[in-house]
């Protein structure tokens, strides 16, 4: 029952074992609200990841975000989730990306696929 902005992330990260920046920000904030410790969520980031990056490249690539995300690591800030006002006025997504509102970002016919498959 996530909303369906995120119900998109978690489809595309499942699917293609990736997320650009944007949606990695948007979906991370969204596990760190819901309440995911650190330890589970880089717990489920390298589930999702790592068959596509390997253990190496998750470490390197990844690690340091969800870190900071939750405060551990640069200026140790403690980021909430993206509002949905936030989410709608941020950048769009191009080509490769998954972040945003669909409401606001998909095509009809898109849009229209993604609440037949949430409710199915």
């Amino acid at each position: 029952h996530f909303p369906l902005c995120m119900m998109q992330l978690l489809d595309h990260a499942k699917t293609d074992n990736h997320l650009k920046y944007n949606g990695r920000q948007q979906f991370g904030l969204f596990l760190k609200g819901i309440g995911l410790t650190l330890d589970e969520a880089i717990a489920w980031w390298r589930k999702v990841f790592v068959p596509k990056s390997g253990e190496e490249g998750f470490n390197k690539n990844y690690m340091y975000n969800i870190r900071h995300n939750y405060g551990q690591e640069g200026k140790r800030a403690n980021y909430g989730p993206q509002s949905c006002s936030k989410i709608i006025t941020g950048p769009a997504p191009s080509v490769g990306d998954h972040h945003g509102c669909p409401f606001r970002h998909a095509s009809q016919d898109a849009l229209q696929q993604m609440l037949s498959n949430s409710v199915g």
